[in-house]
């Protein structure tokens, strides 16, 4: 049974009296419905708010979108310089997010040469193959997970003029031995203001590197099957130094060597 039916049940019966040709209990029916269906209509009225409220679910709650940068990477400076390299070190930058990359930038240039990237914590960073002789300027980046991102202070640092001359050329070069496993040449070294490396022509597969020793021994077929000497032939030899910058020597005086094999 509705809830109209069951007011029309309540509202049922006999005429008490006639007014104007409608019974009173035909008024009180009528009245009844009426504020049935008020009633009613009310009620759906709180439902609807009643689910409204008890059916909506809460507004997540925004995260805070984080805008606070890393601290500086302070104290950019060279740990170490040469004519053509430096070691730059920075004091370590912080942040709430646990998280900090590196940018290392050179000059004026906006794309940074050098990433350290957040699964490491460097602070440091070797620049190489600078020119001997020429200024540059570096500054650091650190930048958080949002990126955030603060700058170190800029360090601008001279390298060396550096060595511009190629070493002197080798002297005496001579043979120490000559036998069966091949000739053993010798000579006195090159002067250079850095170390020097030496290289032997006049060999088969020349030049044949000597590394910074002052001896070689070009071997025979005997001991060296593709790039040996053969016994009966006449070899005239040479040596050249090159330095760490990569000038190379005059070459040596040559010598011209018989292999008796």
């Amino acid at each position: 049974m509705n809830r109209l039916a069951a007011w029309r049940v309540i509202a049922t019966g006999p005429t008490v009296a006639q007014s104007g040709g409608r019974g009173v209990s035909h008024w009180k029916e009528s009245w009844m419905i009426l504020t049935a269906r008020v009633w009613r209509g009310f009620g759906a009225v709180l439902l609807l708010a009643a689910g409204g409220f008890a059916g909506a679910a809460p507004a997540a709650l925004a995260t805070p979108t984080d805008t606070t940068p890393p601290t500086a990477p302070a104290n950019l400076h060279a740990v170490s310089i040469t004519d053509t390299d430096i070691v730059l070190a920075w004091d370590k930058s912080t942040d709430s997010s646990g998280s900090v990359s590196y940018a290392l930038f050179f000059d004026d240039n906006p794309t940074p040469f050098w990433v350290s990237g957040t699964q490491f914590d460097v602070h440091a960073n070797v620049a190489i193959g600078m020119i001997p002789g020429t200024t540059h300027t570096f500054q650091v980046r650190a930048e958080d997970s949002s990126g955030n991102a603060s700058f170190s202070n800029r360090l601008t640092t001279s390298f060396a003029p550096g060595d511009d001359t190629a070493p002197t050329a080798p002297s005496n070069l001579h043979v120490v031995s000559n036998n069966s496993n091949g000739i053993v040449l010798a000579w006195d070294p090159s002067i250079d203001e850095s170390d020097v490396i030496y290289f032997v022509d006049g060999a088969p597969c020349s030049p044949h590197h000597a590394g910074s020793a002052t001896t070689l021994l070009i071997g025979s077929l005997a001991t060296d099957p593709v790039c040996g000497i053969s016994a009966g032939f006449t070899y005239t030899f040479s040596v050249r130094a090159q330095d760490a910058i990569g000038f190379n020597s005059p070459s040596s005086d040559t010598i011209s060597v018989f292999f008796n094999g």
